[in-house]
């Protein structure tokens, strides 16, 4: 099945050849690159054109500035995979991303197939991405209604179902042709999740599976994250744009309250860079769980981590002897990988982490170190709103 991969170029020359050439590695060979030179004023554009006289599956588009929605779009009109994803052009992906999200397409037969990525910043830190609370297979007259209920936003554990970045989605051209049709072209800021969530709305079925495929580059003036007066003008052409669009769909799906959220999580992000307030949602730590002053081996070093973390750090109700994350390496030089432990004195194990079937899996890994399951402390995480 062929895939389409659409790259969106706007005064990115340096980091375009290393985003090009992670897609010309891919093991997955069935794919056409689309490269929309966006009206580049540095040398972007001449080094798409380059890229596409020495490759015959890569093509080039130049068009004058219009956004990254718009350049998303043109790609899309000249896209002739079965799938089509895409990907920004200061970013890149391990070699074996779209053969994994391919198999799962195929295998699963679904209309959108999602993964994850990690967060790398300037400094050279690498976070995951938080993917969203909905790993599965969801299918109309099976599940979907669930999916659709929660994709923006899952009251139950108060954060987003699923991530809207398209960058590590494979999508079927028939929807992604039938969302370029309708989507705002003005839009700014949320133009993954105005495709995305249009898309879920026009889709029968979504995978979505675990992997980190993506590496998604934050720069300090890249378009997401610079300063912005006009940031709320940009938010409410996002919202409004929703706010049409879902009135064609069942209530029963609560996607205005679902759009809420999601707006809210622009806007809080914006207010913390202008007026320095600083919004957070805490996960408590499971005090009743531990002794005042003893000792324990915090496991997780993802957001539920660095909140027990931070409230222990200020309070000092109990000693962090070791901080531990089977990612270790890709986080902090001062989080140590979980074989690390042996020898060490503690009372308790916390485990920090919100999935269950994490946590099973984290206990397997720990009893077979050698750890006593009954020192082994794992609470489902409490969020607490805080301002």
């Amino acid at each position: 099945m062929k895939l389409s991969v659409i790259v969106p170029i706007y005064n990115t020359e340096k980091y375009l050849q290393q985003s090009i050439e992670s897609v010309i590695r891919q093991t997955y060979k069935d794919i056409e690159v689309i490269l929309v030179d966006d009206g580049s004023t540095d040398g972007s554009g001449e080094i798409c054109d380059r890229y596409a006289a020495a490759y015959d599956n890569m093509k080039v588009i130049h068009q004058e500035n219009g956004g990254n929605v718009s350049a998303r779009c043109r790609g899309a009109e000249e896209a002739t995979g079965k799938y089509v994803t895409f990907m920004d052009s200061d970013d890149w992906i391990a070699e074996d991303m779209y053969e994994t999200l391919m198999k799962a397409a195929e295998a699963e037969e679904c209309d959108i197939v999602s993964q994850s990525g990690y967060t790398v910043y300037d400094d050279g830190q690498c976070h995951p991405v938080e993917g969203g609370t909905m790993l599965g297979t969801y299918k109309t007259g099976k599940n979907y209604d669930v999916f659709l209920s929660k994709m923006m936003y899952d009251k139950d554990q108060n954060c987003v179902g699923i991530g809207p970045s398209v960058a590590y989605k494979v999508i079927k051209k028939g929807i992604i042709d039938k969302v370029i049709k309708v989507v705002d072209k003005n839009i700014v800021l949320g133009g993954d999740a105005a495709i995305f969530y249009s898309g879920c709305l026009r889709a029968k079925s979504i995978c979505i599976i675990k992997g980190y495929g993506y590496f998604y580059r934050v720069r300090g003036k890249s378009v997401s994250h610079s300063y912005d007066v006009t940031y709320f003008h940009k938010i409410y052409t996002l919202y409004k744009y929703f706010e049409n669009y879902f009135l064609n769909y069942d209530e029963r799906y609560c996607l205005m309250e679902q759009l809420r959220k999601h707006i809210w999580n622009f806007l809080r992000m914006q207010m913390e860079q202008i007026f320095g307030m600083e919004f957070q949602s805490v996960y408590l730590f499971p005090y009743q769980s531990i002794d005042r002053g003893s000792k324990i081996i915090l496991y997780g070093a993802g957001k539920v981590g660095q909140s027990y973390h931070e409230q222990i750090r200020k309070n000092g109700y109990c000693d962090i002897v070791a901080w531990v994350d089977s990612n270790a390496y890709k986080k902090d030089k001062n989080i140590l990988l979980p074989m690390e432990i042996a020898g060490m004195e503690y009372s308790r194990i916390v485990i920090a982490v919100k999935r269950k079937e994490n946590v099973e899996e984290i206990i397997r890994d720990l009893t077979g170190l050698g750890v006593d399951i009954g020192r082994i402390v794992w609470e489902e995480p409490c969020m607490m709103p805080l301002i």
